[in-house]
């Protein structure tokens, strides 16, 4: 289903991108694309929203979708895609039947006919090698003959493996480098898996592929899509904050509880959406059984709570959603050698169920989490089979949930920050490709600074063992004359800082970020400490 305006909500900078490859083919400049980013992240619906675009009279859009699906599908698509669009731009008349669309483009592309006849040849001869060799090579002969260039989309190109066809990603990766008018974009669910791929088996001698990691909504797009699909139904900012903070900004989530909301909403005839009504979608999409969110979980782990002598899998799970993240921690819980315990982790991050980050090893995907600490786990340890009870106490937790957020969102950024200073346990992590050591602070001290009545902003000063950080905080815009203010401030002490920080909700202007790069500062923004929010099972910063 095609994407609109109505149902599609931020990535406006990474389709804008997407269109600047494609301008970028024209002018004799190729730069193939990998999209990678959790599975239901929304990952489709940015390519197909490029694609409806894109409106490019030259250029021939490819889009294949590769979850399960055989090289019959492969071939139809692909034929059929070149075969449908070049009639499209020649104002020619359209039809879903290959065979048509061959005898009507015959007198305007007669190789690419040629072609596509040997390639139904080799398939007749069950030579499927041959067959993929010759597909592959299509849009060369096709992009020669026809003058036109082509847009090959690849989603979860990773299936490719699955059609057997022998160094399948060999042999696209030859004929990608030989392909002057074709660009690929390729999309992954599973970033560890994708990121392998290209790196061994689809690294180029020119054109490598420019990786874009695709994230959950921000949170100004996540609310954005709340209001569209509540359309004129009420509901409290905190409410919709806590949606956000709930299901991590994920668009599946998001979109699953607010249309069960659009339901209760339409039986119980309300107008606006109050606590209880949030508790009933919530216990229908995530606690029920047979719940779309429920049984969404389930299936995504089945397949490694059901692998042979695997017992530990579910314990593993229940341990990594608990919070026991560190390596030595999951040997000593699960009571397992670290090689075996290595082996069952890496099979999770393989299948996007977990990532790895440093030494440390947890759910992304916040949901996810909570269904497996609160739900999966009660279901496998419980002694009451009485669901009604079962069903009152997860109303209840729910509700502890709801005002926990709300209590906790009403505290000021300065204790947001000190309590999550406090976490710190000497992890080593990447944030958005950087790496920081996160020490354990023995001292953690606010300080208000007022330079004069146009200037001022909290600061935290955090001292461990060793080094000593001084952090800047604003939840409105922060300015160049402010990060002066701060060095001047930061001078102050008898032991100079080893890290300044500036956390910042707001995006800063080039100025400051020029001012704070030449300094060796570091620049938290929302996504960065929400990132380390969401690492220690604290609500996100929702403003």
């Amino acid at each position: 289903m095609r994407p609109s305006e109505n149902n599609f909500f931020g990535r406006k900078a990474v389709i804008n991108l997407l269109k600047r490859r494609v301008i970028d083919l024209k002018e004799g400049y190729r730069q193939n694309v990998a999209l990678l980013g959790s599975r239901f992240i929304g990952k489709t619906s940015l390519l197909q929203k490029f694609v409806v675009e894109l409106e490019e009279e030259s250029v021939v859009v490819i889009f294949l979708d590769l979850e399960n699906n055989d090289f019959d599908y492969l071939f139809a698509r692909f034929v059929g895609s070149i075969l449908y669009s070049f009639s499209k731009l020649q104002g020619l008349p359209l039809f879903e039947d290959i065979t048509i669309l061959m005898e009507n483009t015959r007198k305007f592309i007669p190789a690419t006919i040629e072609a596509i006849k040997s390639i139904q040849r080799s398939m007749q001869d069950n030579q499927f090698e041959e067959s993929f060799r010759k597909l592959v090579s299509l849009p060369e002969i096709f992009t020669a003959e026809s003058g036109r260039f082509c847009v090959i989309v690849l989603d979860e190109f990773q299936n490719l493996e699955e059609l057997g066809i022998e160094n399948v990603f060999q042999e696209l990766g030859k004929k990608i480098m030989t392909q002057k008018r074709c660009i690929y974009l390729v999309a992954s669910s599973f970033p560890c898996l994708a990121k392998k791929i290209l790196s061994e088996k689809l690294s180029l001698l020119f054109g490598n592929f420019e990786i874009l990691e695709i994230d959950p909504f921000s949170v100004e797009s996540s609310r954005e899509f709340i209001d569209a699909k509540l359309k004129n139904l009420k509901i409290s900012d905190q409410l919709r904050n806590f949606l956000v903070d709930f299901t991590g900004s994920y668009p599946l989530y998001l979109n699953v509880i607010l249309q069960e909301l659009v339901n209760l909403v339409a039986v119980h005839k309300q107008s606006e959406i109050f606590i209880p009504l949030m508790i009933q979608a919530i216990e229908n999409v995530i606690f029920n059984p047979w719940g779309i969110l429920s049984r969404h979980f389930e299936i995504s782990l089945s397949q490694f709570i059901s692998w042979k002598n695997n017992r530990s899998i579910p314990a593993l799970l229940i341990a990594l959603a608990d919070g026991r993240y560190k390596l030595k921690d999951l040997t000593q819980d699960l009571k397992l050698n670290s090689k075996v315990l290595n082996q069952k982790l890496n099979r999770l991050i393989e299948a996007g169920i977990i990532v790895r980050n440093g030494n440390n090893f947890y759910f992304e995907d916040k949901l996810l989490r909570y269904w497996v600490k609160y739900i999966f786990q009660r279901r496998l340890r419980s002694i009451d089979i009485d669901l009604d009870r079962q069903k009152d106490e997860f109303h209840k937790e729910i509700h502890r949930f709801i005002l926990n957020f709300q209590m906790t969102s009403q505290k000021d950024l300065s204790s947001r920050i000190m309590e999550l200073l406090h976490c710190f346990d000497n992890e080593a992590i990447s944030i958005n490709g950087r790496k920081y050591k996160l020490p354990i602070f023995h001292e953690i001290i606010p300080v208000h600074v007022q330079d004069d009545p146009n200037i001022s902003f909290d600061v935290i000063k955090a001292s461990s063992q060793e080094e000593m950080w001084f952090i800047v905080l604003k939840d409105d815009n922060l300015c160049e004359n402010d990060v002066n203010a701060f060095l001047t401030e930061s001078k102050k002490f008898d032991q100079r800082p080893s890290r300044k920080i500036i956390i910042s909700l707001r995006e800063l202007d080039e100025n400051t970020k020029i001012r704070a790069l030449q300094e060796r500062m570091w620049v938290w923004n929302e996504k960065e400490i929400n990132t380390l929010l969401s690492f220690y099972d604290k609500p996100f910063i929702v403003k």
